[in-house]
């Protein structure tokens, strides 16, 4: 079964952030893009570092980029592979009824790469196989200019990538025209770093639906370690273009990418791309295993739902061998989707000893990530929501909440040596909303929860009903002194959302006795934050106290 709609997880996402959707007065530069001889550049990225503002140029040189009033102080580069970027200052450029810009070619000596053993093979890396059920990525519109990425290892020696495979969900009857990029992926930060190919690699595809293939045989493209393989999406602002629907697919500990500008900051979504390179490599060099998503460790029912609820589970390290310890418990929202990445995440953060405690993980998820979508609106909010809001179900997050509260830790708690005295819940967006919203029923009880971590919490979700409460409620401080409490925003959903009180709310929890970290995570946006938010929320809890 394929399914052409917006990933759920992402589906109440976009619809949220429409509320950045305002109209002040914007710049427009206007101009043309050429070499050194004045031969027009086609496909120059345009735009502000790391701000998800961008364009690129058309065939002819020439491009159009509307700068919003909160960026008018900064600066537009033009970029591409094989000429060096200029930086210019939008307040010069926006002065100027046309400007021209002229980039001067790289001068790149060829590498001379030999390959000496037997003949060799070919081999695959990165998201080989599609999951049992399709989903499609709904983050970009037709008219974006925007990147994808995929990790792929091919192991410690040179390989030859000869092709890119993508899948394509459904076909539409014309072509687009993609960029293929390899960036240096950094291990220890987790990020992505800078180009390794230094080549202009454009191709012209007809839209298919299937495993859309960039032979890059050709192109003499040598890498070795972890690489960031990356497609390209280059618009072509036509009327009748239809989006480009490609797969996502939930689960597994690979790593993904994108950013909305090819000069925009990278952001590790909680999906992973189906995208993988095929390489030539050496007979006895090490396959990529496939990345399966994990199963859960067992299910429960509750009193008001029929559709069971599945429960990730990863224990640490030392577990089965320390038989006498016991650990702390992080709860974790969306679980079809985060558990891998966060499990990978905690395991990372054990080994490099940024952690004084290895916790116990128990993410909380569905029976499959089709249901999720209206499952977890169900469950994530309170009170029901307006009309206008189109749930199509809401408001029992009191319900989900006891149900947790009474069965579900409970059961942890019976079955695995944990911590009763030092509970974590985390979670995104509704999850987020959620997260407060527990916090919220224990301000005036006993403890259930001992920490909260909130990323981009929907805050504003029925007319603004967490803030109000919490501002209203008496909290019992001495209970509230006990509680920590770690929250983000993106910067990018801040800025002309004059209905956000993100920082209204921290005042309003911080006086009421909390110990409170918020932060806003600066040039990122809402489907940003909540894989950082998690880590960092991590590290702020259990982290290791510094020795002499």
């Amino acid at each position: 079964m394929t399914i052409t709609k917006l990933s759920p997880i992402w589906k109440l996402i976009i619809l949220f952030l429409g509320v950045n959707n305002y109209n002040y007065s914007q710049t427009q530069i206007i101009g043309r893009v050429t070499d050194t001889t004045q031969s027009p550049l086609a496909y120059v990225n345009i735009g502000i570092k790391k701000k998800g503002i961008g364009t690129v140029s058309k065939e002819d040189g020439s491009f159009t980029i509307n700068i919003p009033p909160e960026f008018q102080n900064d600066s537009l580069t033009f970029s591409i592979v094989g000429y060096y970027e200029v930086s210019l200052l939008i307040e010069e450029l926006g002065s100027r009824e046309e400007v021209t810009i002229r980039l001067k070619e790289k001068v790149i000596p060829l590498k001379e790469v030999v390959v000496a053993g037997k003949k060799p093979t070919e081999k695959k890396y990165g998201i080989k196989r599609r999951g049992a059920i399709h989903f499609t990525d709904g983050i970009f519109k037709k008219d974006d200019s925007f990147e994808i990425g995929q990790v792929i290892n091919p192991g410690n020696a040179l390989v030859q990538i000869t092709s890119l495979h993508l899948h394509i969900n459904s076909s539409r009857p014309d072509s687009a025209n993609f960029r293929i990029n390899f960036y240096r992926y950094d291990t220890d930060e987790n990020v992505p770093r800078q180009r390794i190919i230094e080549k202009n690699i454009v191709q012209r595809h007809p839209i298919k639906e299937g495993w859309l293939k960039f032979d890059l045989s050709g192109d003499n493209i040598w890498v070795k370690g972890n690489v960031l393989a990356a497609i390209e999406f280059i618009p072509e602002h036509k009327e009748d273009a239809k989006q480009i629907l490609y797969e996502v697919k939930l689960g597994g500990s690979s790593k993904s990418f994108f950013r909305k500008s090819s000069l925009g900051q990278w952001t590790r979504p909680p999906h992973h791309y189906c995208l993988y390179a095929t390489a030539l490599t050496g007979k006895n060099a090490p396959d990529e295993i496939d990345d399966e998503e994990t199963l859960p460790s067992f299910s429960l029912k509750s009193d008001f739902s029929t559709e069971p609820f599945s429960f990730f589970v990863r224990l640490p390290k030392n577990y089965s061998k320390n038989k006498k310890q016991i650990y702390p418990v992080i709860y974790l929202l969306d679980g079809n989707a985060y558990f891998d990445p966060i499990a990978n995440s905690v395991e990372r953060l054990v080994k490099k000893k940024k952690i004084s405690t290895d916790p116990i993980i128990v993410a909380i998820g569905y029976e499959n990530a089709y249901v999720m979508d209206s499952l977890r609106n169900r469950d994530y909010t309170f009170p029901i929501a307006f009309p206008e809001d189109s749930f199509i179900t809401s408001g029992q997050g009191d319900k989900f909440y006891d149900f947790i509260k009474s069965k579900v830790i409970n059961y942890i708690d019976l079955n695995y040596r944990t911590d009763t005295t030092n509970r974590t819940i985390m979670g995104h967006s509704l999850g987020g909303y959620f997260v407060l919203y527990a916090l919220h029923r224990q301000m005036t009880a006993s403890l259930t929860f001992k920490n909260f971590v909130a990323a981009s919490p929907s805050i504003y979700y029925h007319d603004d009903y967490i803030i109000k409460e919490m501002k209203s409620e008496a909290s019992n401080k001495q209970a509230s002194n006990e509680i920590s409490v770690y929250m983000t925003i993106g910067e990018l959903e801040m800025e002309g959302n004059e209905s956000n009180n993100f920082t209204g709310l921290s005042k309003i929890i911080k006086a009421n006795g909390v110990n409170i970290q918020s932060e806003t995570y600066k040039n990122a946006e809402h489907m940003g934050t909540a894989i950082p938010t998690f880590e960092n929320g991590i590290q702020f809890l259990f982290h290791r106290e510094k020795t002499d």
